[in-house]
């Protein structure tokens, strides 16, 4: 690229995100290879560079917890680790920073849509458990 205006940014997929979230969350049930495992750090990476860019520079009147947002910006820094136990303990926690973004994401556009399932309704007043 020989240009030196400001670069443009990748639109934000919602769907493509979520699914590769829940594809990462669920690896706590099955067993993925090395390159599953860094296949979808990579992905998720992308997602959360996304994300940050944009909650970095959203002028909500909810701003995002800036606490939070260094601590996944300081994250990102760090490569996967070498061996399957941090692998395994790194992907699910950059997911779950993923989706957090991608609800505040979605949240701040009006966009947000609950996933599809039974309501729970609270229990009745005065009542202890």
């Amino acid at each position: 690229m020989a240009g030196a205006g400001p670069q443009e940014l990748t639109p934000i997929d919602a769907e493509t995100i979520s699914e590769t979230i829940r594809k990462a969350l669920c690896f706590g049930s099955i067993r993925p290879s090395r390159e599953e495992l860094a296949a979808t750090d990579e992905e998720l990476r992308g997602h959360v560079a996304l994300l940050l860019a944009e909650a970095r520079r959203t002028t909500s009147p909810h701003p995002p917890d800036r606490y939070r947002l260094d601590r996944i910006s300081k994250h990102m820094t760090f490569p996967l680790g070498k061996g399957m136990l941090s692998a395994y303990a790194e992907v699910p926690q950059r997911a779950r920073d993923c989706q957090w973004l991608l609800a505040y994401f979605t949240a701040s556009r009006d966009e947000y849509k609950p996933r599809p399932g039974p309501i729970r309704t609270a229990p009745p007043a005065g009542r202890r458990a």
